[in-house]
Parts: structure tokens; sequence; C-alpha cells
């Protein structure tokens, strides 16, 4: 039994090293490289500066060339004039061959690796400004509109399956976003801000409950289907929840007021002739009426045509505000903005 144990230790240990070595490849293949450059080094210099007496070969010299030659380099400042020190040159050729194809290999196979995992959405996302969460058509939308918007902010994906044609320079996660470690692939943690659209009301609860336990500071904006959805939503962490019952009033309003959805349809995308934006009064702005804040936000945007059609001052919405209504730092303007043709 004794002789039995020391056998299945050593399978065991043996197992692991290469384990170990799939998940290290690159460095052993340097250490490889490092130990062959030592070794034959010292072996030339032993073969040709001590054995062959040759006059001005130094150990550095010699692991100098050992790098050379294994690299087939051969800048042939360093050649061999004895028989001991020709056959270290053949050997150190072939080993250094041996060696350069491993490391070429490594460095393909984890390039090849990393390329197939973001394919299928397994890499891990680095750095996200805006995370979109769900497979709801709105959530394309959501990321087209915030690519137009947000040009220069990092914007990813996160869904349960990897998508057919994925938006471009859109990076994607693919997997559960319930779960803590896919919400962490994704960056979750890091993201400033964070979309959540998903069909099932339920999944969205407990995504938005997960993403405020690793990230208490994100803004969250949920999409609920249901009134009952939209207080759980609250109640979860959501910073702001979009009911889809809006929808139905647009759908109301195409059959009795169909301009009306012509032009929300319009200003909400900044693919239109038209786009409606948010805009914060600052020091500029303070104590200047709409009229006179008007005037200054079309030089200041370049537009002819621009309108106030709201001013949000401490919670409060003043819509249509009159011209002579005075502005105050810190107001939030809602603009409509008409392109010029």
């Amino acid at each position: 039994m004794r002789s039995v144990i020391p056998p299945i230790i050593l399978l065991k240990k043996k197992f692991k090293l290469i384990r170990l070595f799939r998940r290290n490849k690159l460095s052993y293949v340097a250490l490889a490289f490092l130990l062959s450059v030592l070794i034959n080094g010292v072996l030339f210099y032993f073969a040709e500066g001590i054995l062959g007496g040759r006059e001005g070969l130094t150990l550095w010299r010699s692991l100098y060339w050992a790098v050379i030659t294994m690299a087939t380099v051969g800048y042939g400042d360093v050649i061999p004039q004895t028989l001991w020190g020709t056959v270290v040159t053949i050997e150190t050729v072939i080993v250094g061959i041996a060696i350069f194809t491993m490391l070429v290999s490594v460095l393909a196979e984890g390039f090849m690796n990393a390329s197939l995992k973001k394919s299928m959405g397994l890499g891990k996302l680095k750095k996200v400004d805006v995370l979109v969460i769900g497979n709801e058509e709105s959530c394309i939308e959501a990321i087209h509109e915030l690519q137009i918007n947000l040009p220069y902010s990092n914007i990813a994906w996160l869904l349960p399956q990897p998508p057919r044609q994925p938006p471009q320079d859109i990076d994607f996660v693919a997997g559960d976003p319930t779960d803590e470690g896919v919400l962490r692939r994704a960056s979750a943690h890091k993201a400033g801000k964070i979309i959540v659209c998903m069909k099932d009301d339920s999944k969205a609860v407990h995504t938005v409950l997960m993403i405020r336990k690793i990230n208490k500071e994100a803004e969250i904006i949920t999409l609920a289907k249901t009134d009952k959805a939209r207080e759980l939503l609250k109640e979860a962490g959501s910073t702001r929840v979009v009911s889809a019952r809006m929808l139905g009033r647009v759908l109301a309003s195409s059959i009795f007021e169909p301009s009306v959805t012509d032009f929300i349809n319009e200003v909400t995308t900044a693919r239109g002739v038209a786009d409606l934006v948010e805009y914060l009064a600052g020091e500029d702005e303070h104590g200047i009426t709409v009229e006179e804040a008007e005037r200054r936000l079309r030089d200041k945007v370049g537009v002819k045509s621009l309108r106030i059609v709201a001013l949000v001052r401490n919670g409060e919405m003043i819509i249509a505000p009159p011209t002579h209504e005075t502005i105050s730092s810190g107001d939030k303007l809602v603009i409509v903005k008409a392109k010029d043709k």
C-alpha cells in the first residue's frame, strides 16, 4: 500500500504542473528561452574560451552569441573556431528554432482565444461609461442614440446571448445579467450610467438589486412594463423608471392627433430634422430672461431656430415658460432645436 501512494502523489503533481503550464504557457516558453541562452552561452564559452583558448571571448559575449544564434539572426561577428564550438552551435540553432516556434504558437493561440472570447461575449470589459442591459428592441435603439449623442463615451451592451449583428464599435458581454460575475465582466461595478431594458420585469428587478449591490453610485434608468414593476424598480434602486405604457399614449395620439406623434418621433432622436435636448444653465445664463437665453443659445449651439419649451427648477417643471421668465444658475432647460437645412 505504501509503494502505491508515492506514485499517485507524483501523478497528481504531474497533472498539476500540466494544468499550470496550460495557464502560463508564455511564461514557461520565456523561461525555457532564458535557460537555453544561459546553458548554451556557458557551453560555448567553455568550448571556445577555455578548451579552445580563444582570446577576447568573454562569458557576456558568449551569452550574446547564444541569443543571436537562437534567434537565427546570425550576424557573423562571433563564430565557432573549434569542433566542440561547432557542435554547441548546431545544438543551439536546433533548440532556438524549436523555442521560437513554440513562442509564435503560444502568441497566436493567445490572440485567437482573445478574439474568440470577444466575438462570443465571454471577455471582460475594462472601461465602460454607459452600460445597456437587456435584449429588448428598445436596447438597440438606445445604443444608436447614445452613439450619436455621446460619441466619446465607452458604451457597452450586456445581453443573455450574443447578438446576431452587434452594433459597430460596441463591446458586448453575453450572460445572465442577474449573475454578479457576469455583471462584473461587463464592468457594471465601474459604470457611471446603466440602462436596464429587459423583457421580464421580475428579472429587471433582480438585475437592479444586483447592480446596486456592486455599484452604489451608478445612475440606473430602467424600463418597466407595468405600474407594479415601476414601484418595485424604484424600491430596488432605480434612479429613473420609464414606463412602457407611454407607448400606448403615443399610439392613441396617432389616431386623433397624428401630427403630435410625428413631432415626438422627430424630436426624440438625434437623427431627425429636430432634436429635443437638455441644457444646464450656468453663471452666464443667471439672471437673464428666457428670450435672451434663447438668443444666446442660438449663437452658442450654432442653429437659427431654437426654443425653450420647458424649465426645471428645484424638481418642478414649468411648461412653455413665458419669455420674461428669469433663469437661475442650475436650472435645466429643455430645448427643441431645428437642424439647419
